[in-house]
């Protein structure tokens, strides 16, 4: 009688897991339907824009290697593997998407990305703010 229950037990356990991981699987069956992950992707999207623009403001290398590795573990909590969470990264219409809601981003908070001075003062009011993009930022 002991050995039935230990099985039923193992079972289901068993079945619980499979059920999980299939639950998982079908809640971000894309990462390209992850909100989150494009939130965090914009992010680091815009930061490096203003650091790429603007020659008076730096990245923070250590927090911006820390939020990268942090969108990497979002993905893979989601169940996504190294070679999906690249071939994400690579696609060229996903990178498109991300540019045109960074240059959006720019475009609402006044910048004219012809001019440098933009980038820095925007730069430094998110730096201010201590926002997301901010924290990823320090005066050079």
């Amino acid at each position: 009688m002991k050995l039935r229950t230990g099985k039923s037990v193992l079972t289901l356990i068993t079945a619980a897991s499979l059920a999980a991981s299939s639950a998982m699987a079908q809640s971000a069956t894309r990462l390209e339907d992850d909100a989150e992950t494009w939130e965090r992707l914009f992010i680091t999207a815009a930061a490096n824009e203003i650091r790429e623009n603007c020659d008076t403001i730096e990245a923070r290398k250590v927090a911006a290697t820390f939020y990268v590795l942090g969108i990497v573990r979002h993905a893979k909590s989601l169940g996504f593997t190294m070679e999906q969470i690249d071939a994400f990264r690579f696609d060229e219409k996903n990178q498109d998407r991300l540019r045109q809601r960074t240059y959006a981003w720019l475009d609402e908070n006044g910048v004219d990305r012809s001019a440098r001075t933009g980038y820095c003062a925007l730069g430094d009011a998110e730096i201010a703010k201590n926002s997301p993009i901010g924290k990823l930022l320090k005066r050079g």
